[in-house]
């Protein structure tokens, strides 16, 4: 009974970091000590060491050898890999569901959550939650460790893109789902050169809108005024 209510309390501090750091309330940079959490949300330290490997599992924190935990700064080159990481990884994870036209049911409840949060406004974290949980689901139906492995690599750190897309409102939530449908669509009809093109013209939208946010952003503070000191 004590590990179970040990175990919610590390979930839900999990929980509100990883909100907090999609929002960018946590905002890229901040280095996350374990005493620094454990006072901030008024938790004991090894709740706050057990939320933030967690963080770190997801790829939603990055931890150099003896230094804090950190929120990984992710510049406009990190983003164009990891787009380009996961065209590779879903497009093939989207062919090979093809061939055999089996359409996860784990992919349709996420499109499903992803439609609902998106109809009720809700925040960030369940719209991330619901678009990543979309792709790792198609991913992890096609039964290959590897091909899993790999997805897993890139795709903790694509929640802080996945999560600027979401707060810039860099891309309508309607189109996200009229894309996630079409992608299903073409895989429940075994067309798996269809489904591959769809799979990766749905990722690569995603990476051409941020990365023309992301480099407004450098042009616009390298063309501001240096104030005189």
């Amino acid at each position: 009974m004590v590990a179970l209510e040990t175990r919610s309390v590390i979930d839900a501090l999990r929980s509100e970091m990883q909100g907090q750091i999609l929002r960018g309330t946590i905002p890229a940079g901040t280095a996350l000590a374990e005493t620094a959490v454990a006072e901030m949300f008024d938790v004991a330290r090894p709740t706050a060491k057990a939320a933030i490997e967690q963080l770190i599992g997801a790829g939603l924190l990055r931890r150099m050898r003896n230094k804090s935990a950190r929120v990984p700064v992710l510049d406009a080159d990190d983003v164009a890999d990891l787009y380009l990481s996961r065209a590779v990884v879903e497009s093939a994870a989207a062919r090979i569901l093809a061939q055999q036209g089996r359409l996860p049911s784990n992919a349709v409840g996420a499109l499903e959550r992803f439609r609902n949060a998106a109809t009720r406004g809700n925040s960030i974290s369940d719209l991330v939650e619901g678009d990543i949980g979309f792709h790792r689901a198609l991913v992890a139906a096609t039964d290959s460790p590897r091909l899993r492995r790999l997805h897993d690599m890139v795709i903790g750190e694509a929640h802080l893109c996945m999560a600027q897309v979401q707060v810039h409102r860099l891309l309508d939530n309607q189109l996200v789902i009229e894309e996630h449908s079409r992608i299903l669509a073409m895989i429940e009809r075994k067309d798996e050169e269809r489904a591959a093109y769809e799979m990766n013209a749905h990722v690569l939208r995603a990476r051409n809108q941020l990365l023309a946010y992301l480099r407004r952003n450098e042009f616009d503070a390298a063309a501001a005024p240096v104030e005189d000191l």
